[in-house]
Order: structure tokens, then sequence, then C-alpha cells
């Protein structure tokens, strides 16, 4: 048997990118024209992905490209290192530019290499000093990408990756001084990607704050069942196999279309050798589906346990997983609507028309009504 046909870890690769050609290509026109934009929407739906992807094609045609993610970083001083990271490597062509200086600099070997590529872009060493000047580091980090652009005559695109998180690695301050230097980059634009969609849209919505209207949100669109279909039995067939398409669309039924819980699903119902004699059978995919479902039970269980504290919100929860009406039941309509705001401010849940709210994740849903009902 061949090696596994479906990613299930860490951004995909263009090929496995399922249906998503048309919003790449926009997204990498409004990019590369200088126009910045908001990705927001649950983990786990490919993002990232699209990302690194739009990058890739962006590094093909010149452009400077770099990456932040948001979640590796504790504090100021981290996110102005990786900032400047994500900007010298177009320079250096090495991923952690700033520590690969600190270790050179203290035998003096290569050092000198890198400082002449760095020259012109005013890099200061004392900045790889034990306790910079926090203040003055985090300034110069936030005006390379720009000051970077220029000296090379490039364009730049800049993609900060949960990007909600910043006001907790600093404080919220942080964004008004992020806009102070992004408004003033003429070469580089910004591509903003975030897990919780509420607050992402309150940053970039709210005339109250620093990133009101400083770019665009761009919605993840679904992908299609057909879509779908298409890609897994062409999957299963580059691995040898033949399925029965009429089979397939239960898979997507069962995961909702979710891009990472149906990779893995796919991922499991080709571990158990769940093909035989060119069709795929109804209890090959339940039997997938039920091992992808204790995969992801300590990830689901964790999920409700930060709800632990809050009963209204795990009732509310299950009552939306049981297709209940959620003013239903009893309970103070004012704290049934905190619930509800906590739940979507969280990425759990979206409203789904008058009164309706949906799992934003299928099997989280399934998982609910396991445990909590």
């Amino acid at each position: 048997m061949p090696g596994q046909p479906f990613p299930i870890s860490g951004p995909i690769p263009p090929e496995d990118i399922v249906d998503r050609e048309d919003f790449l290509d926009s997204l990498e026109t409004r990019l590369a024209d200088g126009q910045s934009v908001v990705l927001a929407g649950p983990r786990r739906t490919g993002k990232t992905s699209l990302a690194h992807e739009v990058l890739r094609r962006l590094g093909k045609r010149g452009f400077y490209t770099g990456a932040v993610d948001l979640f590796r970083v504790t504090d100021r001083r981290e996110l102005a290192f990786a900032v400047i990271d994500a900007c010298l490597q177009n320079r250096t062509g090495l991923r952690k530019t700033a520590a690969t200086l600190q270790e050179r600099l203290k035998t003096l070997a290569g050092s000198a290499k890198l400082a002449v590529k760095l020259h012109d872009v005013e890099f200061d060493f004392r900045y790889l000093g034990e306790e910079p000047d926090e203040k003055e580091l985090l300034h110069y980090a936030l005006d390379l990408p720009e000051r970077l652009a220029q000296a090379d005559g490039r364009s730049m695109v800049v993609v900060f990756d949960e990007f909600q998180d910043a006001g907790t690695v600093a404080d919220e301050r942080i964004y008004k001084l992020m806009r102070s230097y992004f408004q003033n980059h003429r070469k580089v634009s910004y591509l903003f990607l975030g897990s919780k969609e509420g607050l992402m849209k309150r940053l970039f919505s709210r005339e109250s704050e620093a990133f009101f209207r400083f770019a665009v949100i761009l919605p993840l669109p679904p992908i299609p069942v057909d879509a779908w279909t298409a890609y897994i039995s062409g999957k299963f067939a580059q691995a040898g196999l033949s399925v029965n398409e009429e089979r397939v669309p239960e898979i997507v039924r069962l995961t909702g279309g979710h891009p990472q819980d149906t990779m893995l699903l796919c991922a499991e119902l080709y571990r158990i050798g769940g093909i035989g004699s060119g069709r795929l059978s109804l209890d090959a995919v339940r039997m997938a589906y039920e091992q992808t479902m204790v995969l992801l039970g300590p990830m689901f269980d964790e999920m409700l346990f930060e709800l632990a504290p809050r009963a209204d919100q795990r009732k509310v929860l299950k009552r939306i997983a049981r297709g209940e009406a959620v003013y239903s039941g009893g309970g103070r309509a004012a704290e049934i609507k905190r619930a509800l705001d906590a739940l979507g401010s969280k990425a759990l849940i979206e409203k789904n028309g008058r009164g309706a709210y949906r799992f934003l994740e299928p099997l989280f849903r399934d998982h609910v009504l396991r445990v909590l009902d």
C-alpha cells in the first residue's frame, strides 16, 4: 500500500487544497494590488494553508513575503523578533536570522557576511543582547517591512496568523501601535488570519477599534459536496483503489465538509482498508467515523472543559446540538443571549437564521450529544 494520501497535519500542499482556485486568485490579486485582507474562521479550516499557498505564488512573482504566527509568541520582544525574522529571511534565506546572528557573533564566524546583507536596513546589533530596549526594538520591527521593501525595490506581503491574540501578547495598545506604522506603508500589504471570527470582525469593523476599515474582510467559502467527491475519489484512485462515488457524499455529510475533519476521516478510512471490490461500503465509512471521533475526543473534551465554569453555555450548546430552540426550556433570555454571544466569539457556533444556530464543526456537535446528553 502506498503512503497516506490524505494530509492530516500542518499546512497542506497545493494539490490538496480543494476547490479554492477562484478564491486564491482573488486573494492573490488583492494582496498584489496593495489591499490588505482579513480571513476569519475557526481553527483547522484551511486558512493557514491558503495563506502559505498565496505567499508561495507571490514569491514566485518576485514579491517579498513573511509570516508571523502570534499563537507562538508570548511577549513584545518575541513579537518583534518574529517580525524581524520574517522580513530578513528574504535577504538572508535564514528562517531565524536574529538567532543565527546571535550565535555567529559569539564565535565571529560568518557574522561579517550577514552584517553586509543587513547594513542598509540599519539593523542594530544591540538588539541581539540579553536585554534590548524593548520599545525601540518593537518600533524597528513594525517599520521593517516597508523599509526592506523600499531598500530592495520590491513589494511585500506579510501574514499575521491568529491576529486577535496580539492584544494578549502585549496589551490592547499594540493595535494602535501597529496601525500607526502599517497605515504609512506603501509597498506592503497585510493578510490577517484569525480563528475567533467575532473578535476579528470587531477589530476591523468597529469604528472605535484601531484597525477600523484597514483591511477588507473576505468570507471563506464552503467547499461544495461535488468538489469533495471528486477530490476524495481521485485520491483513492491515485492510491490504486477504486470507489463508488455514490458513497463518498456520506463522508462529507458526516463531517459537514469541515476541511481537516474530512481529511482525517478519509485517512482513517484508507488506514482500515475500507475499500473492497471497487465499492466503498457504508460500514467502512462508519468504522472510520467512529475512529475519527476517538482521535478528536481529547481535543473536544478540552473545548468542553473550558466551558465547565459556565453551565449556561454548556446548556445552550446542548440545546443547539439537539436541534432545540435555544430560548426554550427555561432560563433568562439575557443570560441565554450572553451565552450565545460567548459561544460565537469562541468560534463554536454561528447564527443560521432567525433564532437558529449551528455548530461550525459537526463532529464537535456529535461529541456534545454523546458527552452532555
